[in-house]
């Protein structure tokens, strides 16, 4: 590892993994237009919608595994070229079938860089600096989040496939960036495949890869939850408009951002890892209580929705800052992100899933109890982290 922080290759790997993560937004701001224009039912358009999810479950324990059998630069480029070709063979669809088809594989490239890229931000970081550097790629997804809701709207207005195109032409404008650093990075042996099953052995066998993958897991199945079905109790259950369900939406995003890029100054001033989540899991257990009351008001209900997305903001930062030290080389880190790649997607799925038929078989009254279930899940997985931490650290050279 390096004794000094290379900044400035810091700042292009972060915006590299922001652009990458444009590509997830764009769908969903384009939706209406592209089932208009392509004339799919609302079922076909969500598979535009829900391509990279569904990937991301299925492989992202597989990527993680094919990725770490090959230095993280040349991974990145890789799916940075995928992806950005992805995203430019999709603004030529002419049918539904063929724009899902090439949204996989804007999210093969998808998955592959957003394994890559912590790889290379602690092959360019100095030790002391890791804890605030990794949380902010936490930040990656909601910030490009944010900019797709800021950005997108300017460009649909000249068609969906505009935005397909810009998103495209900045993701292969990225790639010239990233092939222009120059980033030393331990070798590939010279037959990875040799070390492939003892490496995946390693990580699937001990206790701390697998709960940081069950935290994750835990938490985007809230934040989806709560990110996805907000603007509907906004809209149907308290009369608000859909403007300014909108608006209460995208401050709670802004806010998760916040959140991610926080976890590494309370890391800095000596908060472990599971401190923050168990406080961030227990925050969600009982504010789930008060979001889905009918007796607060919209603004009590829009301020916690936003505190409980700041709070649980600073889960993933955490996570990334703590996932090398499960993980000493950079293949092994390379499995280790592929497994909380793979628990990140479900519960990207199974959140609004299981919240959305709890609703709808029992009611608004009963929501609270989903996100009990996963305050008290989250602070089961943090305090045994934290038995894990202790068991690395005594372990460590």
């Amino acid at each position: 590892m390096p004794t000094q922080t290379r900044w400035g290759a810091v700042a292009a790997l972060l915006i590299a993994g922001v652009i990458a993560a444009l590509q997830l937004g764009k769908a969903s701001i384009a939706l209406p237009f592209v089932q208009r224009d392509l004339m799919l039912t609302l079922t076909v358009a969500s598979w535009v919608v829900g391509a990279y999810g569904v990937l991301g479950a299925a492989a992202g324990l597989p990527a993680g595994v094919m990725s770490s059998l090959f230095t993280a630069r040349n991974a990145l480029l890789a799916g940075l070229a995928v992806a950005g070709f992805g995203s430019l063979a999709g603004a030529a669809a002419n049918s539904g079938a063929l724009l899902i088809a090439t949204r996989v594989i804007e999210g093969c490239g998808f998955l592959v860089a957003s394994l890559a890229i912590p790889r290379l931000l602690r092959a360019v970081t100095a030790p002391n600096n890791l804890d605030t550097v990794l949380p902010l790629f936490a930040a990656y997804l909601p910030t490009g989040s944010v900019i797709m809701m800021l950005a997108g709207p300017q460009l649909l207005p000249f068609g969906w496939q505009a935005l397909w195109i810009v998103n495209g032409a900045a993701v292969l404008l990225c790639l010239v960036m990233v092939a222009c650093l120059k980033i030393e990075e331990p070798a590939v042996a010279d037959n990875p495949a040799r070390s492939l099953l003892p490496n995946i052995r390693t990580v699937l066998g001990a206790p701390g890869p697998l709960l940081l993958a069950l935290a994750f897991g835990t938490y985007t199945f809230q934040y989806m939850a709560l990110a996805g079905l907000l603007p509907t109790l906004l809209v149907e259950r308290l009369g608000v408009s859909i403007t300014a369900a909108g608006a209460i939406s995208a401050i709670t995003v802004i806010a998760n951002a916040i959140g991610n890029m926080s976890a590494g100054v309370l890391l800095r001033i000596g908060v472990p890892m599971w401190a923050i989540a168990a406080g961030a899991f227990t925050f969600v257990g009982l504010a789930g209580f008060g979001i889905f009351s009918d007796a607060l008001p919209v603004a009590a209900i829009a301020a916690l929705a936003t505190v409980n997305l700041a709070l649980t903001g600073c889960i993933p930062g955490s996570i990334y800052a703590t996932a090398p030290k499960f993980a000493p080389t950079s293949a092994l880190l390379a499995i280790v992100l592929g497994l909380i790649n793979q628990t990140t997607n479900v519960g990207n799925l199974m959140g609004p899933f299981v919240t959305a038929l709890v609703v709808d078989t029992f009611g608004w009254n009963r929501a609270p109890l989903i996100f009990a279930g996963v305050g008290i899940a989250g602070v089961i997985w943090a305090l045994l982290l934290r038995r894990a931490l202790r068991r690395a650290a005594a372990t460590s050279p």
